[in-house]
């Protein structure tokens, strides 16, 4: 039985499968399907949070989704922030600091043994690096869980992972809310 840890990119996780699906999806069920018998050590979720001032009925929404995630057990909320930015007079804003603790948490678990297999769960091929090191370095399974079409999964991560789950209907049929 391999332990076994899932990153998830929160924001990108959210918007694939809003794209691909249409859906809610059940974060507990969508990752012991994932892992199946193996043992599941840890979860981690990467997200910034909304800001309580700027969109209060926003916060208020994900502050209650994460209550429901804080319930998951070995699930851990990793924060990361947004960034406020202008151009041409509009006001929008840029996560900031998710993709790097996620990366950052990726490599140095692999280095502390923490994982025998780790399920990468975002479409980002900035993580390519990240997945390459920890399978030459510390020779970790790397399945790339890729949400999305053809178009939107990462041909970086498809080439640098050991493995490519593609997450399909059938999949999504068994995790739906």
């Amino acid at each position: 039985m391999k332990r076994v840890a899932i990153y998830i990119d929160g924001s990108n996780f959210y918007f694939s499968a809003k794209k691909k699906f249409n859906c809610k999806i059940d974060i507990e069920k969508f990752c012991k399907k994932l892992t199946g018998e193996n043992d599941l050590i840890k979860i981690n979720y990467y997200i910034a949070p909304v800001e309580q001032f700027t969109n209060p009925e926003m916060f208020s929404s994900q502050q209650k989704f994460f209550e429901k995630l804080k319930k998951i057990n070995k699930f851990k909320i990793i924060l990361g922030r947004l960034e406020k930015r202008k151009r041409d007079g509009e006001t929008y804003f840029v996560e900031k600091a998710t993709d790097v603790n996620l990366a950052l948490d990726l490599v140095l678990d692999a280095q502390a043994d923490e994982y025998d297999e780790a399920y990468l769960v975002s479409n980002d091929g900035d993580f390519s690096s990240a997945v390459k090191a920890v399978i030459e370095r510390f020779g970790k399974e790397i399945t790339y869980a890729a949400i999305g079409n053809n178009k939107t999964i990462s041909h970086h991560l498809k080439n640098t992972a050991n493995e490519t789950l593609k997450i399909d209907e059938d999949f999504i049929d068994d995790v739906k809310l």
